[in-house]
C-alpha cells in the first residue's frame, strides 16, 4: 500500500461513522431489543461496562475492511466494483457472523438477523469512505461528512431515545 497516513486516517473517520451509526441504531432505534428478557445478554451494567471492547471490534473489522478494499483495488474502482465488493465482504461478513453465533449462542434468531443487518449497513458506509477517502487528493471534504455523520447519528439517537 502506498500511503500507509492515509489508510490510517480513513480507517479513523470509518471508525468514528461505525461508532456513530452504531449508537443510532442500538441506543436507540433497536432499543427494546435489548431490553428484551434474553438469557444470553450480560446484564445492563455489564453491557455497558463493555462497551470499549465493543468499539474496539468496530476498529478492528474497520482495519480488516479497508484493508482488503484497498488491497484488492490500488487504484480507484469503478461504482459497480465497490458495491459489488461491499455485497461480497458485508454478505460474507454478515451471514458468517449470524450463522456462527446462532450455532453456539442463545440469542433468539431474530435479533442475530436484525444486528447482523446493522453490521451490513455499518460495513457498507465504511467501504463508502474508503471508496471517497483513500483515491483522492484531499480529505477535508471526507472528514467534514464523517463527523456530521458521526454527530448527526448520536444527535438522531439521543433524540429517539427521549421521545421513546
Amino acid at each position: 500500500m502506498k500511503n500507509w497516513r492515509r489508510f490510517w486516517a480513513t480507517a479513523i473517520l470509518a471508525w468514528i461513522v461505525f461508532i456513530g451509526l452504531d449508537f443510532l441504531f442500538h441506543a436507540s432505534l433497536l432499543k427494546s431489543l435489548w431490553q428484551e428478557e434474553v438469557d444470553a445478554f450480560k446484564s445492563p451494567e455489564d453491557l455497558f461496562i463493555l462497551i470499549p471492547s465493543g468499539y474496539l471490534s468496530f476498529l478492528l473489522l474497520t482495519l480488516l475492511t479497508g484493508y482488503c478494499f484497498t488491497k484488492i483495488y490500488p487504484t480507484k474502482p469503478s461504482h459497480i466494483q465497490a458495491t459489488r465488493f461491499t455485497l461480497i465482504f458485508g454478505l460474507l461478513y454478515t451471514v458468517g457472523n449470524l450463522l456462527g453465533l446462532y450455532s453456539y449462542v442463545n440469542i433468539p434468531l431474530k435479533h442475530l438477523v436484525i444486528y447482523n443487518l446493522v453490521y451490513f449497513v455499518e460495513i457498507t458506509a465504511v467501504v463508502f469512505i474508503y471508496y471517497k477517502a483513500m483515491y483522492r487528493k484531499k480529505l477535508k471534504k471526507v472528514i467534514w461528512y464523517c463527523l456530521l455523520t458521526f454527530f448527526l447519528s448520536v444527535f438522531v439517537g439521543v433524540v429517539i431515545q427521549n421521545i421513546i
